[in-house]
């Protein structure tokens, strides 16, 4: 089976990491940059969800959306978030509109990519 790791696009490394790491709970898994000063590429993970994040100008436009199927415990996750009170973000835990059998948790990182989890629950 091949593995996907979508490169997001991002311009603040601090707001980056208050997003991903502080709130969402990724971890860095590793950051590489050529020297100080210039654009910083990292790889982080969150169970087995594995993300590129990339400073680097040719690396895809802000606004893109990642979907994430199969997120277990999405309701105590949810809660999780809410609980952290990220003043930036405040999502709902919503049944999908194509299946009612599934919940969505939709985030907005600071430079417009959402990232939609979802959980079959019935």
């Amino acid at each position: 089976m091949s593995i996907i790791k979508p490169t997001v696009r991002i311009f603040d490394y601090d707001k980056t990491i208050e997003f991903y790491v502080d709130w969402l709970g990724f971890k860095i898994d590793f950051t590489h940059t050529f020297e100080p000063g210039t654009p910083k590429f990292m790889q982080v993970s969150l169970r087995d969800v594995v993300l590129y994040l990339s400073e680097h100008h040719g690396d895809g436009s802000p606004g893109i959306q990642i979907t994430i199927e199969g997120f277990e415990g999405l309701k105590a996750y949810h809660e999780q978030l809410i609980a952290k009170k990220y003043k930036y973000n405040r999502p709902g835990l919503e049944v999908a509109f194509w299946d009612p059998a599934v919940i969505t948790v939709t985030v907005i990182d600071p430079v417009g990519n959402r990232i939609k989890f979802t959980e079959k629950v019935k």
